[in-house]
């Protein structure tokens, strides 16, 4: 594997620079003026907004509860996500004027101001079939369990939900005339790989297959040194965004950044920038999301490696139109380090 940062703007990653992650859980809508301080960098001159340039270039939309508070991604969050979470993910995603078509609009909105005229990228979850459902839902006439212990027929079942979550996404995609966006791939929303369950590996590898064979990308982003973090591209995915997991642990020390920056070089990974909701109310917290910011000046990522941001829901947009000047401050450092000119270091 070559050495240093998964760079920006590769045919690897179908062109993309910055990945926000949109999370559409239970209860969080997207309409387009939700998404347009993310599609655009936004002044605001009496509390309206001013379209000022492009800001993310793709999106990555994501789930972790449906509408029953199953969790799609770890029985660890809640009780697994059977069909009918899966089918509501689906079914919420393509909401008219909300969720993707949010950003759509968001997009068609920005291409009548900007002049240099673009789509925006976007990728999709592919939740985890949870080894533990025994009770799936039925898909082509099998009820599929997810638990046997035998590596082969747990696979197949496992991917043949996954297929049918394709196809399924596809043609509502297709039947929602998305014209501002361009679909590039899907997303492993499992943030390790279980080496300890039967056919994990082969399945994650079966689902790359899949997806490369439809002409789409497929990428990861595991939590700081997960299991499998190392062999991302060993298993199929086309990149991986590497979680620095500095900001929800006050005891983490800045060492994180060597730590996660050298990981990335050494594996060619992106690293992931992640802020909470604790950025509107506190100062520390403000000060703690800088560092990643900084860090990427001290250790070369801001410019040499694609970025993913996770920042809870709507964080950003919140400090966009922040009228306390520290929390929009953030919002503007934010730009400055997608444009490359953010300069303090750690």
């Amino acid at each position: 594997m070559e050495k240093g940062y998964f760079p920006q703007l590769t045919s690897q990653s179908k062109g993309i620079k910055e990945l926000m992650l949109i999370y559409t859980n239970y209860g969080a809508t997207w309409h387009k003026d939700d998404a347009l301080p993310y599609v655009c960098y936004l002044e605001y001159k009496d509390n309206k907004p001013v379209i000022k340039d492009w800001f993310f270039d793709s999106f990555l939309f994501l789930a972790l509860l449906s509408n029953q508070k199953r969790a799609f991604d770890s029985p660890q969050r809640a009780t697994p996500a059977i069909k009918e979470d899966w089918q509501w993910w689906l079914d919420d995603l393509f909401e008219p004027g909300k969720q993707i078509s949010a950003f759509n609009e968001a997009f068609r909105v920005a291409n009548k101001f900007l002049p240099n005229k673009k789509k925006g990228k976007i990728y999709i979850m592919i939740p985890n079939p949870i080894a533990k459902v025994k009770e799936f839902g039925e898909i082509a006439g099998e009820s599929l369990d997810f638990s046997s212990a035998d590596a082969t027929l747990a696979t197949r079942q496992r991917f043949k939900a996954v297929k049918w979550f394709v196809e399924s996404f596809l043609e509502l995609y297709k039947k929602a005339n998305l014209d501002q966006l361009e679909l590039a791939g899907f997303y492993w929303l499992e943030e390790l790989i279980h080496f300890d369950i039967a056919g994990e590996t082969n399945l994650v590898k079966q689902v790359a297959d899949y997806l490369h064979s439809l002409g789409y990308k497929f990428c990861w982003i595991p939590w700081f040194r997960a299991p499998g973090h190392e062999i991302w591209d060993q298993v199929g995915f086309d990149f991986c965004i590497h979680q620095p997991n500095y900001m929800f642990n006050d005891k983490v020390p800045l060492q994180r950044f060597l730590d996660v920056s050298s990981d990335a070089k050494k594996y060619r990974q992106g690293i992931e920038i992640e802020a909470d909701h604790r950025v509107i109310t506190s100062k520390e917290a403000r000060e703690r999301f800088r560092d990643y910011l900084r860090a990427g000046v001290t250790y070369g990522f801001m410019k040499e490696a694609l970025h993913g941001y996770y920042q809870d829901v709507k964080v950003l947009g919140i400090a966009a139109s922040s009228n306390d000047p520290e929390v929009r401050a953030i919002y503007d450092d934010v730009y400055r380090f997608v444009q490359g000119t953010f300069n303090e270091e750690l």
